[in-house]
């Protein structure tokens, strides 16, 4: 809900992981099969080429890390070029011969190849490598963080990934001046914060992101490692950091807090720039996987906060709060017992509900969760500059999937909303339906590692209403409270990010109705709302937009079926294809429903 799903390096979208549908390698002619065996070679020929520059999937794959993608507008064009040979050769697929998964599989290659193609246009728009969210110098930290540096193997990738570091910084200026040319640069509301990730980063090795811990380092004395030992591994890193790194990193600092900063406008919201308002309609389509108008969420979402604050009404009246949602609003605030007292409570308070959920699990689903889950903080230096905090999966060196939280300023982080947040990034929500995805070798790779925003906020969402729907808060009207919170807090989230991005919304107009009908602290109101208009533009309508297509398809399934209606067959439904574009969902759960009438 509050929290974005995070590789384990963490906004390097841009970048470190710079995940397409493409590559650069030209594309072979369509061999003359056209049925299965063709579209597995195409679903294994995308995903090649999404492995050549996805870091997160190949750690998860066991590879080795030795190559900072970096998505200059000459990948990006090979990239459409490469997508272009996929949509021909997915064409002159029979159909007939595809069985129900091949289908999927061949609507979702099609749906991202098309994307992928028209993203082009939108280059010198969308390519952000500067603000938080998707900064990759603000990933470094957790990107070499995933390097395993416990024998010579290791630490060599380690040292060469270090070494095209300031060829990546060297690139985030150049492309931030490729865009300030076209008019396309940073509001200057989010400016300290671009300046301060460069900045922060600019950092001696022992103490910046590049650091080795001596816990990763393993056994010494065995003469393989660079240099002979683990102190010549060190040195050469710390070579390159303060001799080649830090320099680069503190000429873009200079670049940005100079002559890019006096460029940057006063306003938010990407339809202000030269080329936005198509980019944002664009995105509109990538993280809704809808194709749907931004008008129409902005419709939907006054409508959907108007209908909650109704059902808030009701439950406040359960816990016997006399007044309005403004007067509990600011009540809130004053009532210390609404708080955690310390970090420790708080880890208890995100895992605590999501264990107690998954003994009931058995009445909703037909499978459990492998992996175990935990919550854990974030990394200090990275609260400044993230709202809540995300879900990070297990990996080959952590079987553990964990929700990062922020960990800082307490006293403003009221506990309502942690049940609601705990089934969103826990489970039933995320480390459900994640690891069950990535563990499911029946899926092509392709699709194995495909994470929709729709689908995958939408089900951490649908996950959340869970908890009220099942019963599990009827006790608990605190909680339940708690998870209209933080719908209603989503919910704003298709009024604002429409309203700043496209219809002329400012940026203190923004915060106002968020401050009108959400339950966060300024402070939290003002990184949100940077985050919608500044750096993730569309991402914030997934989440939303996502739960009530699922619960959308849940009703719909209930009135096809009637009494023949199975929850937990319709639960398995939607998770057992993994991740999927809604609109290839919504399909899918249609003929989920005509095979459940013919059983």
């Amino acid at each position: 809900m509050h929290a974005t799903i995070r590789s384990p390096v963490r906004g390097c979208a841009a970048l470190a992981v710079y995940v397409t549908v493409a590559g650069c390698a030209e594309s072979a002619p369509p061999p003359a099969d056209t049925g299965p065996a063709e579209l597995a070679a195409v679903a294994e020929d995308v995903w090649q080429r999404q492995l050549e520059v996805d870091l997160r999937a190949r750690a998860r794959e066991g590879l080795r890390l030795e190559r900072l993608p970096i998505p200059t507008l000459d990948r990006a064009e090979a990239d459409a070029e490469f997508s272009r040979s996929v949509l021909d050769r997915l064409e002159a697929i029979d159909s007939d011969a595809l069985g129900v998964q091949d289908r999927l599989t061949r609507e979702v290659l099609q749906r991202r190849a098309s994307l992928d193609i028209e993203g082009l246009d939108h280059y010198w728009v969308i390519t952000n490598v500067l603000t938080p969210y998707s900064s990759p110098i603000g990933g470094f930290r957790a990107l070499f963080a995933m390097v395993p540096v416990d024998d010579a193997r290791g630490r060599e990738d380690y040292l060469t990934l270090l070494s095209q570091v300031p060829e990546a910084v060297g690139f985030v200026e150049a492309l931030a001046r490729g865009q300030m040319e076209r008019g396309v640069v940073v509001p200057e509301p989010n400016m300290d914060a671009v300046v301060g990730i460069v900045r922060a980063n600019a950092a001696p090795f022992d103490d910046g992101p590049f650091a080795v811990a001596s816990a990763r380092l393993g056994a010494e004395g065995d003469g393989s490692t660079p240099g002979g030992d683990a102190a010549a591994f060190l040195a050469a890193a710390a070579g390159i950091v303060d001799g080649e790194i830090n320099p680069a990193l503190q000429r873009l600092g200079d670049f940005l807090d100079g002559e890019y900063r006096e460029a940057a406008p006063a306003e938010v919201g990407l339809s202000r720039q030269p080329g936005g308002e198509a980019a944002y309609r664009y995105l509109v389509r990538v993280h809704t996987t809808m194709d749907i108008t931004p008008e129409e969420i902005h419709r939907i979402g006054l409508q959907n906060v108007a209908e909650l604050e109704d059902q808030m009404l009701a439950v406040q009246a359960r816990i016997g709060f006399e007044g309005s949602i403004d007067d509990f609003r600011r009540h809130i605030p004053t009532n210390p017992a609404y708080f955690p007292e310390s970090v420790e409570e708080v880890k208890m308070r995100l895992e605590t509900p999501s264990w107690e959920f998954f003994e009931q699990a058995d009445e909703l689903f037909l499978t459990k969760p492998e992996a175990p889950f935990a919550a854990r903080r974030l990394d200090p230096a990275l609260e400044g500059s993230q709202t809540f905090g995300y879900y990070n999966p297990p990996t080959p060196t952590d079987p553990v999937g964990y929700y990062n939280f922020n960990g800082s300023d307490l006293d403003q982080r009221s506990w309502l909303t942690y049940k609601g947040i705990s089934f969103h990034e826990l489970f039933p929500g995320h480390h459900f339906h994640i690891t069950r995805q990535y563990a499911n070798t029946d899926l092509p790779a392709v699709r194995r590692n495909a994470l929709h925003t729709a689908y995958t906020e939408g089900w951490g969402m649908y996950s959340t209403f869970l908890g009220i729907d099942s019963g599990f808060l009827a006790d608990d009207p605190l909680g339940e409270y708690g998870a209209y919170m933080m719908e209603i807090f989503v919910a704003t989230r298709l009024v604002v990010d429409t309203g700043m991005n496209l219809l002329g919304w400012t940026l203190e107009e923004g915060r106002q109705y968020m401050r009108d009908h959400i339950f966060d602290s300024e402070t939290q109101i003002a990184t949100e709302s940077l985050r919608y208009s500044t750096d993730m533009w569309g991402q914030a309508l997934g989440y939303q937009m996502g739960k009530r297509a699922i619960l959308d398809l849940r009703r719909r399934a209930e009135a096809a079926l009637g009494d023949d209606f199975d929850l937990r067959r319709f639960h398995e439904a939607v998770l057992a294809p993994g991740s999927l574009p809604i609109e290839v969902l919504q399909s899918h759960i249609d003929r989920f429903i005509e095979e459940e009438r013919a059983t």
